[in-house]
């Protein structure tokens, strides 16, 4: 999968950008607060997901811009498609997205037909953040292997809202305990189904990474990880049914309704797990250093681009936000050789801090404007 064309105009700085990058590799290449973070921002826009460094939709208007809008073609392995994405400002902020010439798209669409895979210094927080960023990060990479998913997660969510909202009323005499009940039998199965998901993912993840940091590390320290969940699956156990499963989520929920109620929450289950890494026996998170946690955060992200290329057969979009300067030289050949056969978009300030020796497309940006060089 690789962009033929590009184009933005109004996305937050961007005005009138229109490119067409290289197949492999490119550079973005431009001072601070020029605009290279926000020409990413708009190609992961593309993807229909939440925007990579944590902007609101509203914030993607440029000042005084009163639309933005966003055009691309890419190829994904049999076919070129176009995705048009634009957002008019105002109370209402009306939004339309087509593909393919086909109005009215929904962002789920863009999930299923475009992939990116993003590396920013904010991945840090996939090793130091809270559990939730990694459960964001499971769910995501899952669900573009199979985008039927998000169905999934989004149900799951909804449910344990409901759930909370049902123990709330309880707690205040509008409803009976026992009637917090009857949202456990449709939690339970959700709940299990996520649950494979993210150990199914996992299992598949974890070997990458593994195996990718013993080549970081000149195999001088081995990471290793594993998934924490509220069902106790454990790796090289055998994984019990969908059915076994959902009971023993209802169980778990069921049994622990009284102190669900004292706390005011559902305490247990999917919202709880987490993935754990270690060191050399050692939690990273804890105990380790600056580079081994960029590191982990590096091959989490390399790994992901690599298991969809191996599951799909073809690859994703890849975008290293203002990473590879802090690199040394070892490490940013590394991530390349990784990703040396996907098309590659990386910002920096300097090219001259880029030291792999391949030749990139070099596009440079200025106040929002963008010159091929």
């Amino acid at each position: 999968m690789y962009i033929t064309e590009f184009s933005a105009d109004g996305f937050r700085n961007l005005k009138q950008v229109s490119f067409q990058p290289d197949e492999k590799l490119n550079l973005i290449i431009g001072d601070n607060a020029q605009g290279k973070t926000n020409l990413l921002d708009a190609i992961w826009l593309m993807t229909g997901c939440k925007n990579f460094h944590g902007v609101k939709e509203r914030h993607y208007l440029g000042f005084d811009a009163p639309f933005f809008q966003c055009s691309m073609h890419f190829f994904d392995g049999r076919r070129t498609q176009e995705i048009r994405y634009s957002l008019e400002r105002g109370q209402q902020r009306k939004k339309q997205i087509s593909v393919n010439h086909v109005e009215n798209q929904k962002a789920n669409t863009l999930f299923e037909i475009f992939h990116c895979v993003a590396f920013s210094p904010e991945d840090m927080e996939l090793i130091t953040g809270n559990p939730e960023r990694r459960r964001s990060f499971m769910d995501l990479c899952a669900c573009q292997l199979h985008p039927n998913r998000v169905q999934h997660v989004s149900r799951a969510n909804l449910l344990l809202s409901e759930r909370n909202a049902s123990i709330q009323k309880a707690l205040k005499h509008k409803i009976r305990n026992q009637d917090i009940l009857l949202w456990d039998s449709q939690l339970a199965k959700t709940g299990a189904y996520l649950t494979l998901m993210r150990s199914e993912y996992i299992q598949s993840l974890a070997p990458l990474c593994e195996r990718l940091y013993g080549i970081i590390t000149g195999g001088n320290e081995t990471l290793h990880i594993s998934y924490k969940n509220a069902l106790g699956l454990s790796e090289g156990q055998p994984v019990p049914s969908m059915d076994v499963l959902a009971e023993k989520y209802q169980n778990m929920l069921a049994s622990h309704l009284e102190e669900d109620l004292r706390l005011g929450y559902t305490q247990r289950g999917i919202q709880r797990d987490d993935l754990l890494m270690t060191i050399n026996g050692k939690p990273v998170q804890q105990f380790g250093s600056q580079g081994q946690k960029k590191s982990t955060a590096l091959v989490l992200k390399l790994a992901q681009a690599h298991l969809y290329n191996q599951k799909l057969k073809r690859s994703p979009v890849v975008l290293l936000d203002d990473v590879m300067g802090e690199l040394d030289e070892r490490r940013q050949k590394f991530l390349y050789d990784t990703v040396s056969d996907m098309q590659v978009f990386i910002t920096l300030c300097h090219a001259s801090s880029l030291r792999l020796g391949q030749k990139a497309k070099i596009f440079q940006i200025q106040n929002g404007n963008l010159i091929n060089i």
